[in-house]
């Protein structure tokens, strides 16, 4: 029986040090939208209220980001635990998230700048950054047909 080799150690990347903008506390206020009110003639008709608190932190060693978010639309919990970092084999981005209704949903993750994206096949999202990194403009869509309505829209400003 031939011995194995041990995998080579993994390196971080320019991405993985990019991440660090999501790194801290932030607290986020907006509207959210997908209700059953929610028509292609009116995509944000009768918008209900959110908050939400969301701390990202490296992972030992490096490589994950873990990022907790805890919110409440008009009054009800939707909460997130959410998985980022780089694909070892491609290089490229990717969220898995997990929230407290019991869905799992898995994004690709790319950015130019301060500008982020995740793309899943029925939801995706825009989070910019401002100049100073303090704040995040989010914008969320989905694809309940054939085109994309708008999700939610926030803005979350570090706390930390």
């Amino acid at each position: 029986m031939a011995a194995s080799l041990p995998p080579t150690p993994l390196q971080r990347s320019a991405l993985h040090d990019a991440l660090n903008a999501f790194l801290g506390t932030w607290h986020a206020t907006g509207q959210s939208y997908g209700e059953r009110r929610q028509t292609w003639m009116a995509p944000r008709a009768a918008p209900s209220a959110w908050t939400s608190t969301h701390t990202a932190y490296w992972h030992s060693g490096g490589f994950f980001l873990v990022q907790n978010e805890r919110a409440q639309v008009d009054g009800s919990p939707f909460d997130t635990l959410s998985l980022i970092g780089v694909d070892a084999r491609t290089g490229h981005g990717f969220v898995h998230s997990f929230e407290n209704h019991g869905f799992e949903r898995r994004y690709h993750l790319m950015h130019e700048g301060r500008v982020w994206t995740l793309s899943g096949d029925t939801e995706r999202a825009r989070v910019v950054f401002s100049a100073d990194g303090r704040t995040q403009n989010i914008h969320w869509e989905w694809r309940p047909e054939d085109g994309w309505l708008p999700l939610c829209d926030r803005v979350a400003v570090r706390v930390d």
